[in-house]
């Protein structure tokens, strides 16, 4: 919109810039349509479209000179992704550039953004400046509405390295006057919020409509009648009391068959397996396979590439069923779990509190279609029950890795974002599988299911509870956002951050510790005062991970985490959630799962695990993990894990925080629990509390920090 008018500014620029410059003053620099001069974001970077929900559709340049702040031509191959969405993130990287160095301490008060149909402003945070180019960069202090206006206001009280308060460029000025589209737009909107007269810059912006396809989704689900559940063998339903074992036995893992505990299932009755049907919409061949494609987001989303009959297990308690039968605990296992491995170890807690705890197996997990489990009766017979994995067998390979077929390897910086909708669209079609089969057939109350998300679990299941009407309580245990944040963060997900600089760029690498290559993005964290980068290469860096951060905004927990009570999506309920996260997590890190936190306005039902105060009492619980892990799990995995029972000093730790959240289904979410009333007979008595609500929220502990 803004183009046409290009060369008529410039040269009004040529004409009337000398003056300004003569005359001393800093200017705000104004060229909407440029990435390299802004401000960004900017809808003079978007093109009318009628078939978007917005009305706008993104349009950035192609040519590699207008790639800044996205720099390197390997990064604007991110564009033809992002020009496909209807407006900017929700969690936006702003840029304003000026003519020369600036007062650096003036940033946070004198930039702002503001609701256009609000007039609410919004501060700044997490400010950084870039002295080679004089730009400052900057988030929003909160996330973003979806699919709303927006202005990026720069006030004149910003000053520059000589005191003095930076003015307009001429450009702004001719642009406010003008008749551009873009140029009225931006006036009419400085004009409603009344800061027509305080701005000397200013960018007028749409942020994206980030739940649309999910919600779409829903209401694809909604509308199946189906509600079929398919057995997964000759026998399904087995009792607790007349097994010997249990073996799953993963397909094309590598791995050989994998013992389920009995020692862990006490309070348990029956366990039953079983197959429902759920529509896929990821892309299963070609360069876009494992992502869903992007669509216009008025037009009806497009239909399933294929139908998976996608495998449960549910453990019902022992005991008689209560009237309208057990209430139902769905638990989501983390990235690179399945279903027989952290929900085992929170069913006899559940159990013994009335509760069915049910799993399925993620999209990508489980390794391959043939796996099964073996059940070997009291008498010796061995029964056998197809649980089909969903991993894919990528190029290449012989085995099925443990998360193959859920992140997009063959576009990095889209990552999970698809792996966490398609696994919530898994989770509606199985809440309405409950419901209209009157509870699968068994003694489940369909009126009473709640959610327990633990890491990835977390992160799709914020989405799915974001949307999902039928399920008013959930507990979100490690949730962190945004994902991009969390991979560049944490000691499990660098790889997966390394991996994709190297696809960007490998010159963004350098060789920083003995076991290879490593980056230094110095971003800042939150509530810390401005810096001056003088890290080579790291606005390069940030400008990589900011592009992927804009694309997962579709299925990012951060984007969600608002509509669970600040802002409920039409039709959905407010939800009650319980958010469990511990001090020190080294694979969800603390300010991701903080930023989540604060984006729901939950810090009130939050429970923070002090860790570093149970590892003084105990020291070994630093050192537990896993032989393939390498790395320590705790706190991260604190909730459910093999561990659990093998380790004493975890096992109180745990039971607390399994205790809390049965307790907080009990109350239907009305109450928070306090866990530490279930530590009152252990050796940590003596260091109460180790679960707080956390005042303020941890906003820049990480595992290199910590660790």
């Amino acid at each position: 919109m803004y183009a046409n008018s290009v060369k008529i500014l410039s040269l009004l620029v040529l004409l009337t810039s000398g003056i300004h410059l003569w005359g001393g003053q800093t200017m705000v620099l104004f060229q909407p349509n440029s990435l390299s001069v802004g401000p960004f974001p900017s809808n003079a970077l978007t093109k009318p479209d009628n078939t978007l929900k917005t009305g706008v559709r993104v349009n950035l340049p192609s040519s590699a000179e207008s790639c800044y702040p996205y720099s390197g031509t390997a990064v604007c191959s991110n564009f033809a992704l992002l020009n496909q969405l209807d407006g900017f993130s929700v969690n936006p990287r702003l840029m304003v550039c000026f003519s020369a160095p600036v007062d650096t301490s003036t940033l946070q008060s004198g930039i702002e953004i503001v609701g256009v149909s609000t007039g609410s402003a919004v501060g700044i945070n997490q400010l950084i400046y870039d002295p080679d180019t004089n730009c400052a960069f900057a988030k929003p202090n909160h996330v973003l509405n979806q699919d709303s206006a927006y202005l990026l206001v720069v006030l004149n009280s910003v000053r520059d390295a000589q005191e003095s308060n930076v003015g307009a460029d001429p450009r702004f000025e001719t642009c406010l006057a003008g008749s551009d589209p873009y140029c009225q737009a931006l006036n009419k909107a400085l004009i409603q919020v009344d800061s027509r007269s305080k701005a000397v810059a200013a960018s007028l912006f749409t942020t994206m409509s980030a739940t649309t396809w999910l919600e779409e989704a829903w209401q694809y689900v909604d509308a199946v009648e189906s509600g079929v559940v398919l057995p997964a063998g000759s026998s399904t339903s087995f009792t607790i009391s007349n097994l010997q074992r249990i073996t799953w036995n993963p397909q094309q893992s590598g791995l050989g068959p994998q013992t389920i505990p009995l020692t862990a299932l006490g309070g348990v009755g029956r366990i039953v397996f079983g197959l429902y049907p759920s529509p896929v919409f990821l892309n299963v061949a070609g360069p876009a396979a494992g992502t869903i494609s992007v669509l216009p987001t008025k037009l009806p989303i497009a239909p399933p590439t294929t139908i998976a009959l996608v495998s449960f297990h549910v453990f019902l308690p022992a005991g008689v069923p209560p009237t309208g039968g057990f209430p139902i605990a769905i638990y989501g296992h983390g990235l690179g779990d399945n279903q027989f491995g952290g929900p085992t170890f929170i069913t006899s807690t559940l159990a013994k509190k009335g509760y069915a705890t049910l799993a399925i197996e993620f999209i990508g997990h489980g390794y391959g279609p043939g796996s099964t489990v073996n059940l070997t009766d009291q008498s010796g017979f061995v029964h056998t029950v197809a649980t089909p994995g969903r991993g894919v067998l990528l190029p290449g390979n012989t085995e099925i890795g443990p998360t193959d077929g859920c992140i997009a390897l063959g576009s990095l910086a889209i990552g999970i974002r698809d792996c966490a909708r398609q696994t919530a669209v898994d989770l509606f079609a199985l809440v309405q599988t409950i419901r209209k089969s009157d509870g699968l057939g068994l003694p489940l109350n369909p009126g009473r299911i709640y959610y327990i998300g633990q890491s990835f679990g977390s992160t799709a299941g914020t989405l799915f509870h974001a949307v999902e009407p039928n399920v008013r309580t959930g507990v979100l245990n490690g949730a962190g956002g945004t994902s991009v944040d969390v991979a560049r963060l944490s000691i499990s997900g660098r790889p997966l951050s390394i991996a994709y600089l190297a696809s960007v760029n490998p010159a963004l690498l350098n060789v920083m510790n003995p076991s290879g290559p490593d980056f230094n993005d110095n971003y800042v964290f939150r509530d810390m005062p401005p810096v001056t980068n003088d890290v080579p290469g790291a606005m390069t860096i940030q400008a990589a991970f900011e592009a992927a951060d804009w694309l997962g905004m579709l299925g990012d927990p951060l984007s969600y985490a608002p509509h669970l009570q600040v802002s409920p999506l039409p039709g959905v309920p407010v939800k009650s959630t319980l958010f469990q996260f511990g001090l020190g997590d080294l694979e969800v890190p603390n300010p991701t799962e903080s930023a989540v936190i604060r984006a729901a306005n939950a810090q009130q039902s939050s429970s923070y695990f002090l860790f570093n105060q149970a590892a003084a009492i105990a020291p070994d619980l630093v050192t537990l993990t896993y032989d393939d892990v390498g790395f320590p799990i705790l706190p991260h995995r604190i909730l459910s894990n093999p561990t659990v029972f093998e380790c004493p000093d975890e096992t109180p730790l745990s039971m607390a925080e399994q205790q809390q959240v049965a307790a907080y289904f009990s109350a239907d979410g009305e109450s928070i629990p306090n866990p530490n009333s279930f530590l009152t007979e252990s050796k940590y008595s003596d260091v109460l509390p180790l679960f707080v609500t956390p005042q303020p929220l941890p906003e820049q502990l990480n595992y290199f920090q910590f660790h």
